[in-house]
């Protein structure tokens, strides 16, 4: 198990945010980064291709919306326009809308920082999934991508691996038990968060026959 973990983040892995304008500073749990990855997990949960929501993302953090006041001041015109951009089209009114409320939310309940709702959930996992699907448009599956994300920088979060990544493990081989997994990456939160990343990747890319072949 742990020579195809390895493999995996060798040769698929990806820190969070990696594809992102981000992707050149070493993440720490900041608001712009906490902000970011909830952006991320909102437009990678819609149906959609991985290449363009990839594109839209790095738009809208391009266009400075990982800063709560950048975000906050913006207009709905303005959101849907980078959208647009980023050709984000099928769901660009919607979401405009629920990146609206989204910094409304942070602003009024979190003091324009997500890192007071992982305080307010005492750093419980299920306490903070709670908190975190009050933010419209946020529901089970960008809630699972988020925590991929943020079990880098909050700890408490980790092991974590979504249900689409755990299955892609157990077809790989490796298993479905989250904390085995944790164990042989030496209970590092972010070298779990590559990994996961990396099963995300394995399984966007058809290539579970590369781990396969070990």
């Amino acid at each position: 198990m742990s020579s195809r973990i390895q493999k995996i983040i060798d040769e698929f892995g990806n820190n969070p945010l990696g594809k992102s304008p981000l992707a050149k500073r070493p993440l720490t749990a900041t608001p712009e980064t906490i902000l970011a990855m909830v952006m991320d997990a909102m437009v990678k949960s819609k149906p959609i291709s991985h290449e363009l929501s990839q594109k839209t993302i790095n738009h809208l953090i391009e266009a400075g919306y990982h800063d709560i006041d950048k975000l906050h001041s913006s207009t709905w015109e303005e959101r849907t326009m980078v959208l647009r951009e980023g050709g984000y089209n099928r769901y660009r009114e919607q979401t405009a809308t629920n990146l609206g409320n989204l910094a409304e939310f942070v602003v009024n309940e979190y003091d324009g920082d997500l890192n007071n709702l992982l305080k307010s959930a005492h750093g419980q996992r299920e306490k903070t999934r709670e908190l975190i699907k009050e933010i419209k448009g946020i529901g089970d599956l960008a809630v699972e991508l988020f925590f991929d994300n943020v079990q880098s920088v909050w700890s408490s979060i980790a092991p974590f691996v979504d249900s689409r990544s755990l299955q892609t493990a157990e077809e790989l081989g490796i298993g479905a038990d989250m904390h085995a997994m944790y164990s042989a990456l030496h209970q590092d939160p972010k070298q779990m968060s590559w990994f996961v990343n990396g099963l995300s990747s394995v399984r966007l890319e058809k290539k579970q026959h590369v781990i396969e072949s070990m």
